[in-house]
């Protein structure tokens, strides 16, 4: 789990330590070890030992389902309010938008670009202003403008949510979309199954 300290918030460790506590701390449902381990592309071995530590502080707690260990945010914790705060503002957009777009009806896919999104895949730059969000599908704006302004004060930056047809993202016809697919892109969980 030795990575370099991350980006967009760098009190953490590294970024892996950052996205595990963001993905305890704010994603549903709660998940195993192993589970976490495979959805945030980190070791077994190194999530172990890094929830081990971070249990121990208090940060997290775990339980026993079955053979599985599954881990909880440590709402016990002193640090639980200003951590939980922390990591909605620096990790939020990652974790917590799909789902929100998810009940949206006409969206297909979603993803955060530009400076977030650099940022959160390690690119070095300053701290980003806003979140840039791309939505592939037919929803309704007044939707997604709702949704916008729903987060814009979870994340205490501007969100801020553009709609392409599956046509106009598939074929990149604008220079807009050609440069916003060139440039660093994160994928956004809506929960649901692939078919």
């Amino acid at each position: 789990m030795r990575t370099a300290s991350p980006e967009l918030l760098p009190i953490f460790r590294s970024v892996g330590q950052a996205r595990l506590l963001a993905r305890v701390y704010l994603g549903e449902p709660p998940a195993t070890i192993a589970g976490l381990a495979r959805e945030l592309g980190l070791d077994d071995g190194g999530l172990t030992r890094e929830a081990d530590r971070l249990e121990r502080a208090g940060l997290v707690r775990s339980e026993r389902v079955g053979r599985s260990r599954v881990l909880h945010p440590g709402g016990d914790s002193p640090y639980y309010v200003e951590l939980y705060g922390l990591l909605l503002k620096a990790y939020g957009p990652a974790t917590v938008i799909g789902p929100r777009l998810a009940r949206v009806d006409g969206v297909d896919e979603a993803y955060v670009y530009g400076s977030w999104a650099a940022r959160y895949l390690g690119e070095p730059g300053d701290d980003p202003a806003d979140v840039d969000v791309i939505v592939v599908g037919r929803p309704r704006q007044m939707e997604l403008s709702r949704v916008a302004r729903e987060l814009t004060p979870c994340f205490g930056r501007e969100v801020n949510i553009v709609s392409v047809s599956r046509s106009e993202w598939e074929t990149a016809a604008s220079g807009f979309l050609r440069d916003v697919k060139r440039g660093p892109l994160v994928a956004l969980d809506l929960g649901r199954e692939e078919n």
